[in-house]
């Protein structure tokens, strides 16, 4: 039997990934577990806040996340597609929404 492939993001689906409030998320990353936490603020409007940390590095916060900010984890870029208060913070891949928009500018 084969090995199974290594999956960076097990939670990503179709170039998607939704990171749930409150819901420790684990990547392997260089050979290391970094993991990845989503909290969503109302105040003063509705943002969220990515979390990565790794043991023994200092944490790293992506904080005021709106949609259309872009956002590095683990050396990939993502684009924030939805921020849901209390609920989740909807990422979808930085490359794909280049693509989009570098086709859409094609066509004008």
């Amino acid at each position: 039997m084969p090995d199974q492939p290594q999956v960076k993001y097990p939670f990503e689906f179709d170039g998607r990934w939704v990171l749930r409030y409150h819901v420790p998320y684990t990547v392997q990353h260089e050979g290391l577990p970094h993991r990845i936490v989503a909290t969503v603020f109302a105040q003063p409007s509705v943002h969220g806040r990515i979390q990565v940390s790794c043991e023994g590095r200092p944490p790293v916060e992506h904080d005021g996340l709106t949609a259309g900010d872009t956002v590095e984890i683990t050396g990939d870029m993502w684009r924030v597609a939805e921020v849901d208060y209390r609920t989740r913070v909807v990422l979808e891949r930085a490359a794909d929404a280049v693509e989009e928009e570098t086709s859409v500018q094609a066509g004008e």
